[in-house]
């Protein structure tokens, strides 16, 4: 297992960040006051309540909160279908670049080079259609939680891809990767504890 890189180290940093922003972001997004109708006063019906403290009790009345978890997850979908145009840029770039030679019969093959092999595209329906399914259900259950809880429990997918890596495809894990997992696993169960302890019902705060 070789050592990470310092570009891991910014992109593992800027997945955290950005991860956490999205979080944040997504239920700051559940929590506004908007119109139940629109009508010609529906943009002043709702304005100057504190998105950070509201609940669905705190709204105006002919206001409630904006709770659309799908259309949320078909958002990031959309945006995550604009990667395919930096897929394809970098793609170009690598085919573009002269073929490296072959030290020996034996060695393997370059990247450019595997980049170049085809594949049937359709081997990641079945992914897509699991991601697609697992981000609305994540998105309808930050609306009945706070977003720690919400991120913690989205970072426990770690254990169970371990666990089945292990059992379907017999990967032997390395110690740091233990440790991992129970680190997450520690952190989902401390959050989760007091979210039923402190919670009192309440999730409609953006902690």
């Amino acid at each position: 297992m070789g050592a990470m890189t310092g570009g891991q180290y910014i992109l593992a940093l800027a997945m955290l960040v950005t991860g956490s922003i999205n979080t944040i972001s997504t239920k700051m997004a559940d929590m506004q006051c908007v119109p139940i109708k629109l009508g010609a006063d529906s943009d002043s019906l709702c304005t100057g309540v504190n998105p950070l403290t509201n609940s669905t009790a705190t709204c105006p009345a002919g206001c409630t909160q904006f709770n659309h978890p799908f259309f949320q997850a078909a958002g990031m979908f959309v945006g995550e279908l604009l990667c395919i145009f930096a897929f394809r840029a970098t793609l170009l770039c690598a085919t573009s670049k002269p073929k490296e030679q072959y030290v020996d019969e034996s060695s393997e093959m370059s990247e450019d080079a595997a980049l170049e092999e085809d594949f049937p595209p359709y081997i990641f329906a079945l992914p897509a259609l699991c991601d697609m399914v697992a981000t609305s259900m994540m998105y309808l259950g930050l609306t009945m939680t706070y977003a720690s809880v919400f991120q913690m429990l989205r970072g426990s997918v770690v254990v169970f891809t371990g666990l089945l890596s292990i059992m379907l495809l017999g990967k032997r894990l390395w110690p740091c990767h233990c440790v991992g997992m129970l680190l997450v696993t520690g952190g989902a169960f401390v959050v989760g504890l007091s979210s039923v302890i402190g919670g009192g019902g309440d999730t409609g705060g953006a902690a």
